[in-house]
This record gives structure tokens, C-alpha cells and sequence, in this order.
């Protein structure tokens, strides 16, 4: 054994107590000649064995498994997918039981992580969709959560690493870094010993909107999901080519590691997942037919780097090391060459679905829910809410068909009037193939305009304009970018002649830059807005009282901190303004005005202070920062605002340690201070409030409550102060 083996065993030995306590025992290491020096593990998402193998939309796949070797009779460890990222790290799920924020579901156990770092053995986690290293977000883009869906690229609950309080440290947040960064270390050879690599939900098998398609129902006749399959097949088949071809690869030992963090069933707790693994000089054409899972894969790692055991990995009789699939048997190093795959349609015939109203309406806290048109009995959400006056009030959002003959996983556009008496369901067009969402929408008497995302031809995720003209809606044809993605996320209108949309632009690179898009009465046209992050910007929400005085709202991303993003339209040009965070990383959501008085909410967004309310308020030309405490639980997201006199009320959601549920969040702030109202929360699941306004002193909020069925609009009326 080497010299530097020796002192690897005797450091894993010396820090060696109790087994299966959570603290380091030590273990066997295997012989030298069996020692990988570069091990990557590539984490896909949500499918079971016989969902992928043998399935012709993920060739790659299929083929590493032919080409090199797969555990035939590999197990998940749990339901849904944290626990699993947990235990492949930490040997058990300690108490992680659902995909709450890593904050939420801490454990303070020694990892894989905290054993690399005590061994001093390098490591990196490469994460898809990151802005930059050390991002302590629980998602990015930041706008997630909320109603409608804004699934966002990167999610820490796809990060195990997060979930243990011994790598909440500078140095470990340094060493996860946008996975980018993977091509120049594969380029320079600057490659660490253990590689934690996490395609983002477009790429990793999860589906994403409205980034990408959704998810359907696995299994090879679902052809939304095999799209979406094939996608991050030939994601994976790429990112195996690129590390197999790099010029370390041939020149020593080193595994690149494929696993599914669950399946479809509960067969070993978490289903029968594929779990391929390809060597540079390992085995060829191995199909391993042992009982193994994801703590085999833990220990099979500590083995070869020479650390102790952790929890379940020290149980020897019932976990075995995956050690025939990375036997060292002198086979030639050759670089995989990448398949191409299937390009499988997913059509939406037009859905004929019947209108039904809302019929559970409870109030409480001087709100109360109501009768809410729904399309069909799938999943109806309005995320946006525009009143002009008692008798002008305008909602949108999305839902999903229902109908025989429509795609059941298509999400498409929706909106809703309400004329003084009733709501009534107002037909909308939809641009995209299989997905079509509207995020915000803004109204003058007899005009309204709504914004949002749509999928083109080719499932890019683009901008959706549509417009109101008194009779009907109509698709607006917007400018055409030169962009990867963009959206649009809310729009306010001064007049039928003066309406603004706001939202953010993806290059080719990844990195987010702000869309501001403007109609002019003839036109949409986009209006050059700041960028001052270093690392991306996105705006989420705007609101004006004025041709010259409106203000947009939402995060900007540097290296080593997040702030609260805020943009001012002086009838000129577009500037950043200068405005605290409450010395916390934050995003803002939404903005309401009123001259010189101004209102924007949002939360915070790191591991310090978590995802606590947060508003600024521009007062007599000062701003002011507060983190709001006594509102809901440190899992909040605050959607929207707006004013009725000098009271601000805000919406949005927070988490219910007691029931497990999403609940309605509804404040407001005279000037005293933010005080939650009782509002009220039907339905059996999570109920989410995304947009919020108010005139003639009604205010209405709109979101969608979780029933036994799917999910149900949700229209909240307050009448008075």
C-alpha cells in the first residue's frame, strides 16, 4: 500500500467511534490495485428500472449499460426524492421524509462529505442551473414555488449535501459551482477525487415547467415523458463522452457512477432504479445481478477512498459494496461516443372541457372564498389577479386537461373575468404545443393584457403574450429574441396605449439577464433595462402610477451574495436602484405603487435566514428593509402586494409544521408592522395565494387549494379596509 493509502487508513482509523451512531468507524480499504482515483456519481430522477432499461427514448443509457456494467438489482432507499439524496451520503434518511427546503430537513450526522474533508481528499459537486459557486438558495431561477407552477432548473432538494449541518461551511459552499465549471476542469485536468454531479430538471428525467415539458407517466407509452426522457438521455450521453474522452481518463482508474434517486414502486423502500457504472479499465459488459442500493453505492465510495463507515453502511451483512462492478481488469480506456436520440412528439389536441364553479367556500378573517369558474376536473390555478374596478376584476394561470382525447399532462392557458355579479371563464388561444402558462396580467376598463411562457415547436420555453380587446383573447405577436429561454412574469398597464411586462432572458451561456418588454399602443417592443449582477438577473414583478414612474421588482445573483433587484422607469430610461435586503440574501416577488410610496415583498433566500417574508417600502424618498417575524414558518413565500389607502396587504403561502401543508398567507401593514390574517385555507392539501389586488376597496387574491381530485381555483374577496 502506499504511502499516501497508509495515511489515509490511518486518519478514516483514528476518526473511527461507534457504528451506525451517525459517527466514523473504520473500515476495510480495498487493495491498491483496486483503487479508483476519480469517482463520478451522476444522480437522474423519478424512474424505475424497467422504466429506462431496455426503453429506445435513453440509448445512452442503454448502451453504457451494455458497453461497461449495470446493478440489475439496485434499490432506492425512499419516497420522495430528498431522503434519497440524503441516505446515497449519509448511510440513512434520519427522519427526511418529504422534499421540504434543506433548512427544514436538517441532520446533524457526519457525511460522505464531512469524510472527504477530514481525509483531505478533494472533491466538487457540479450542480446544473446554479448562477455561481456557493448558491444558498433552495431553487434558481428564485421564482419558484407559487401558483402557477414555476418548477425552477436548479432544486436543493437534488443536493444532499445541503441537508448536513457539517457542511454548512465556506469551504464546502465554495466547492459547489455551477457544473460549467466541469468542462474547464475536464480541459485543464484540475479533476477532484469524488465528483457529485446534478443535471438540472430539464436533464435529470424530473420535467420542469416552464422551463420544459412535465413529467408524464413512465414506462414507454406516455410520450410527454419519453420527451423528456430522450432530453436528458442525450444530456447524459454527452456529459459521459466528454469525461471519458478527457485525457485523464485513460491514465489511471476512475468510474463514472449513473443512479436514479427512486423509482415507480416501493420495492426496497425507494423502487427498483438503473444504476449503470463505466470504468476506464473496469469491466465490460457486466450485468451484476447482487441485491444493492444506495447505501451500497455510500460504501462502495468509502471504500475506495479509504474512509469509515457511516450508519447503515457499517451493517456488512445487509449492505455489500458494489465491488464487481468497479474490479479492476485492465480493459482499455476508449472514449464513449454519444447516440442520438428519438425526436418524439407530444401533441395537444384542442381539450372541449366542461365548466364547472367551486362549490367549498369558507371564510374567515373577513375573507371569503369564491365560486370560482374550473375547466373539467384536473388541475385549475390562477396565478395572477388585475381589478380595475368592482366591476372589472381579471384572473389567469394555467390547467390541465381532462378530456379522452386530450394530452392529460399539457398545461394550458387560462383566465377568468369578473363583471360585479359572477366570474365567468373567458376562452384563451394557445401558442405552444403542450405547454402554455400565464404568470401576470394587468387591465384598463375594456382592455386587458396577459404574459406568460409557452413551449414552441422544438420545446423551447419562450415568451406568451395575449391580449384582451373587449370581445375576445387574442396570441400578440412579441418581439423576437436571441435568447436560450425567456419569460415573461408579470405586466401592469398605465393605459391601453402604455403597458409594460417584465421577466428575464436566458443566453446561451445559462446566465439570466432582465426582460422589459413595452406596448405602445401598435407594438411590443423590448426596453433595455440594468443588469447589475455579475451572475444573473431576473425581474418578477411590476406595477406603476404613471407614465413615468414605474418600478420592477426581483433578484439579482453575485458570487458570495443575493440581493433584492429593484428597477425604476422615469419616463426615460430604465436605472437600478439601491435598496437593503435587511443583510440577507433575497428575492423580491412583487411590487405595489402609489406615487411616491412604494411596496415590494418577497423572502429571504439563504441558509442564515432561510426563506423568512421580506418587504421594502419607499416612504417620504427613504427605504426601509424588513424580515418579517410571526408570519407563518421559516418556509414562506410572499407572491404579491397591493394597496388600499395606506394599508398594504400581501399574499402568498407558508408551511404548516403541524399539518405538513403549504397554508394561505395573508398580511397586512397599516405602518405598525406586518400582522397575518386568519384567511381561509379549503380544500384537504396545500392551498398557495399567487397574485394579489385591490379596487374600490375590494381586494382579491387568487392561487388554488389541493383537493382529493387535483388541484382547485382559488379566489379570495376581502370587502372594507
Amino acid at each position: 500500500m502506499s504511502p499516501i493509502r497508509s495515511t489515509l487508513m490511518a486518519v478514516a482509523a483514528a476518526a473511527g467511534l461507534i457504528a451506525g451512531s451517525g459517527q466514523v468507524s473504520a473500515a476495510a480499504a480495498p487493495s491498491s490495485s483496486q483503487h479508483y482515483d476519480h469517482v463520478f456519481v451522476v444522480v437522474l430522477e423519478n424512474h424505475g428500472y424497467t422504466d429506462v432499461i431496455g426503453n429506445p427514448a435513453a440509448p445512452n443509457l442503454n448502451a453504457l449499460a451494455e458497453q461497461y456494467g449495470s446493478a440489475t438489482g439496485y434499490y432506492a432507499a425512499a419516497h420522495p426524492s430528498e431522503p434519497n439524496y440524503v441516505a446515497m451520503l449519509g448511510g440513512g434518511t434520519f427522519g427526511v421524509k418529504n422534499d421540504n427546503p434543506y433548512f427544514l430537513n436538517r441532520v446533524s450526522q457526519p457525511s460522505l462529505i464531512s469524510q472527504l474533508d477530514h481525509a483531505g481528499l478533494s472533491w466538487k459537486a457540479y450542480l446544473q442551473g446554479v448562477p455561481h459557486p456557493g448558491y444558498q438558495g433552495i431553487c434558481y431561477p428564485a421564482a419558484c414555488n407559487g401558483a402557477p407552477d414555476k418548477d425552477p432548473l436548479y432544486v436543493a432538494k437534488h443536493n444532499g449535501i445541503l441537508n448536513f449541518s457539517s457542511s454548512l461551511n465556506a469551504k464546502d459552499w465554495s466547492r459547489q459551482v455551477p457544473i460549467e465549471q466541469l468542462d474547464k476542469d475536464l480541459r485543464s485536468g484540475a479533476v477532484p477525487a469524488f465528483n457529485y454531479v446534478i443535471p438540472d430538471e430539464c436533464h435529470d428525467g424530473h420535467g420542469d415547467p416552464p422551463y420544459c415539458v412535465d413529467s408524464g407517466n413512465p414506462g414507454g407509452s406516455d410520450p410527454q415523458d419519453q420527451r423528456l426522457l430522450a432530453t436528458g438521455d442525450q444530456y447524459l450521453g454527452k456529459l459521459v463522452a466528454g469525461i471519458t474522452a478527457a485525457r485523464f481518463w485513460a491514465k489511471g482508474n476512475n468510474a463514472i457512477d449513473i443512479v436514479y434517486d427512486e423509482g415507480t414502486d416501493n420495492t426496497g423502500g425507494g423502487g427498483h432504479v438503473a444504476n449503470v457504472v463505466v470504468t476506464s479499465h473496469g469491466p465490460r459488459g457486466l450485468q451484476d445481478p447482487a441485491s444493492y442500493s444506495h447505501y451500497s453505492l455510500l460504501q462502495t465510495l468509502q471504500h475506495n477512498f479509504g474512509l469509515g463507515c457511516l450508519a447503515a453502511t457499517c451493517d456488512t451483512a445487509k449492505v455489500k459494496s458494489m465491488n464487481p462492478l468497479l474490479a479492476v481488469t485492465g480493459s482499455k480506456a476508449t472514449p464513449f461516443q454519444a447516440l442520438p436520440v428519438p425526436a418524439i412528439v407530444t401533441p395537444t389536441p384542442p381539450p372541449n372541457e366542461p365548466v364547472s364553479y367551486v362549490t367549498d367556500r369558507p371564510a374567515s378573517g373577513g375573507w371569503a372564498v369564491q365560486p370560482a369558474p374550473m375547466l373539467g376536473a384536473g388541475d385549475n390555478t390562477y396565478g395572477a389577479v388585475a381589478a380595475v374596478s368592482a366591476k372589472d376584476v381579471w384572473a389567469v394561470g394555467n390547467f390541465l386537461p381532462d378530456t379522452a382525447t386530450s394530452n392529460h399532462d399539457a398545461t394550458l392557458s387560462l383566465a377568468a373575468h369578473f363583471d360585479g355579479k359572477s366570474w365567468t371563464h373567458t376562452p384563451t388561444p394557445n401558442a405552444g404545443p403542450n405547454f402554455n402558462t400565464l404568470f401576470g396580467v394587468a387591465a384598463v376598463p375594456g382592455r386587458a393584457w396577459a404574459v406568460g411562457v409557452r413551449l414552441d415547436h422544438v420545446y423551447g420555453a419562450h415568451s406568451l403574450i395575449e391580449a384582451w380587446d373587449g370581445k375576445a383573447w387574442h396570441l400578440v405577436t412579441g418581439p423576437k429574441l436571441d435568447s436560450q429561454r425567456d419569460i415573461l412574469f408579470s405586466a401592469t398597464a398605465v393605459s391601453e396605449n402604455d403597458v409594460w411586462a417584465v421577466g428575464e432572458q436566458q443566453s446561451a451561456s445559462g446566465k439570466y439577464s432582465t426582460l422589459i418588454e413595452h406596448w405602445d399602443g401598435r407594438q411590443w417592443s423590448v426596453v433595455p433595462g440594468p443588469n447589475p449582477g455579475g451572475s444573473g438577473n431576473s425581474l418578477y414583478g411590476v406595477a406603476s402610477s404613471g407614465g413615468n414612474n414605474v418600478w420592477a421588482v426581483g433578484q439579482r445573483n453575485d458570487q458570495g451574495t443575493d440581493t433584492p433587484l429593484v428597477e425604476h422607469w422615469d419616463g426615460k430610461h430604465w436605472s437600478a436602484v439601491h435598496v437593503p435586503s435587511g443583510g440577507a440574501a433575497g428575492v423580491l416577488q412583487g411590487v405595489a405603487v402609489h406615487g411616491g410610496d412604494v411596496w415590494a415583498v418577497g423572502q429571504t433566500d439563504d441558509s442564515a435566514h432561510q426563506a423568512r417574508p421580506l418587504s421594502l417600502h419607499l416612504s417620504q424618498g427613504h427605504w426601509t428593509a424588513t424580515i418579517a417575524s410571526g408570519l407563518g414558518s421559516r418556509f414562506s413565500n410572499v407572491n404579491g402586494v397591493t394597496l388600499v389607502g395606506n394599508t398594504a396587504w400581501a399574499a402568498g403561502t407558508y408551511y404548516d409544521t403541524a399539518s405538513d401543508k403549504q397554508l394561505t398567507l395573508i398580511a397586512r401593514n397599516d405602518g405598525s408592522g406586518w400582522k397575518a390574517v386568519n384567511a381561509p385555507n379549503p380544500g384537504t392539501g396545500d392551498k398557495v395565494l399567487g397574485g394579489i389586488s385591490a379596487s374600490d376597496g375590494l381586494i382579491w387574491a387568487v392561487g388554488y387549494d389541493k383537493t382529493n381530485t387535483g388541484r382547485s381555483p382559488l379566489i379570495e374577496l376581502h370587502h372594507g379596509k
